[in-house]
């Protein structure tokens, strides 16, 4: 079990360029450290994808600390290769000791000594829930136990749709947390104890978590309800914003109150659904110049749509079979994007050979190098697919601009923004 660690320029590459395949959108914000030893926690919502994020995303992407038994998974070991994460030996796996903690800590202080970044989960596991789980003590007690300073950073992961293909995704990097009040106790309980405590305070109003599951719930449908006009990648961190004061407010109303406001939600919600168009294009304002820009833009992309669909009908069989076998097996959401991810890994260039085979035994290498190429076409037109796809919306949306469900969509819109005017700085 190998802890070398590979060329930071040739991991960061390879994971870019995997992101660049899952994410639709890749975004980040706030200042990464440029140089020493470096710690990021993390909250933990989507399995395998989260340490993928952080990997495509930071200037130098860290080493994470992963549970030690995915070292038996046989799919994972060039990713490994590729990474080089520390194993951490966990209780639940039966095979935690103190030579085995030890060992973790030790892996963790030579990366810090040779001014290396890593990362890791504080909650230990990833999960559904809306909250953040218990925040463990052991990156407190890393950082507490260093032979050199090290920088801590919180970092949040917020994602539109964290299962879906194709979806989007925002590192948002916080403040260092400040522990050099607790750095001479050592790994004494009191100190680690209030470290971990700091560690989950700054995490918390980075991400989209929150204690109240029920005003959660219903700030994260408000905040999408009244997103900014239409944009062709949504900007998650006017997403996070939008949640974090809702939450706030949501949380000082009263229980009829906010009872009112979760049922003009509910209906709002439905009368999207059955109108077909999305709560950024209500009240959409469709200028000529506008239209003009995109006409022809529009007009190429639709000449291209044949090619892109045979080119693309190629690989659907084995995009659709992964789903189809994610969807059998009745996952849980945060780990869904893991397993298409992996899967998707094993059956394209499974599927890729296959092609090529049957193409060269048909017509020789010139088949070989026809399904090649249609490989790679497929994946650089896929943000044409996608910029198609939105056109269809946009249309569907322009139709219905003078529907009656639009027009009351519109005005409930606007009463719900009179009821939260901070809002407006974001949707104007």
């Amino acid at each position: 079990m190998s802890n070398t660690k590979p060329a930071a320029g040739s991991s960061r590459r390879f994971a870019r360029a995997l992101a660049r395949i899952w994410f639709h959108s890749l975004q980040r914000q706030g200042k990464e450290p440029t140089e020493g030893a470096t710690l990021y926690v993390l909250n933990h919502p989507n399995g395998l994808v989260d340490a993928l994020v952080p990997a495509a995303l930071l200037d130098r992407p860290p080493r994470f600390l992963a549970k030690a038994t995915l070292w038996k998974v046989v799919i994972l070991k060039p990713l490994f290769t590729a990474f080089a994460p520390i194993p951490v030996h966990r209780r639940q796996d039966g095979e935690v000791g103190p030579a085995a903690t030890a060992r973790t800590f030790a892996a963790v202080h030579e990366a810090f000594v040779h001014g290396e970044s890593v990362a890791i989960f504080p909650e230990g596991t990833s999960h559904y829930s809306r909250d953040l789980a218990p925040i463990k003590t052991g990156a407190a007690r890393i950082v507490l136990s260093s032979p050199v300073p090290v920088k801590l950073v919180p970092a949040g992961l917020v994602y539109g749709e964290r299962e879906t293909f194709r979806h989007s995704v925002l590192l948002r990097l916080g403040e260092e947390i400040e522990y050099a009040d607790l750095a001479g106790h050592g790994a004494e309980p009191a100190a680690v104890n209030a470290l971990t405590e700091r560690i989950r305070c700054s995490l918390e109003p980075l991400t989209l978590h929150g204690p109240d599951d029920e005003v959660h719930r219903l700030a994260e449908k408000l905040a999408w309800l009244l997103a900014e006009g239409p944009t062709r990648r949504v900007q998650l961190e006017a997403v996070r914003a939008r949640v974090r004061l809702l939450e706030e407010r949501l949380s000082a109303l009263d229980p009829d109150s906010r009872a009112d406001i979760e049922r003009r939600v509910a209906s709002a919600t439905r009368t999207l659904r059955e109108a077909g168009i999305r709560a950024d294009q209500v009240g959409n304002v469709y200028e000529r110049g506008l239209v003009a820009r995109w006409v022809p833009g529009f007009l190429v992309r639709v000449a291209l749509t044949p090619f892109i669909l045979s080119i693309g009908a190629l690989f659907w069989p084995a995009y659709r079979l992964t789903g189809a076998i994610v969807d059998r097996l009745a996952l849980e959401r945060d780990v869904q994007a893991t397993y298409k991810l992996l899967l998707g890994l094993v059956l394209l260039p499974a599927w890729l050979v296959l092609l090529a085979s049957l193409a060269g035994w048909r017509f020789g290498m010139l088949g070989v190098l026809a399904v090649l190429v249609a490989a790679a076409v497929a994946f650089l037109a896929l943000p044409l697919a996608e910029r198609v796809s939105e056109d269809v919306q946009a249309i569907r949306a322009f139709l219905r601009r003078n529907d009656p469900r639009t027009k009351e969509l519109l005005a409930e819109r606007l009463r719900l923004l009179d009821a939260f005017p901070e809002l407006r700085i974001w949707v104007e």
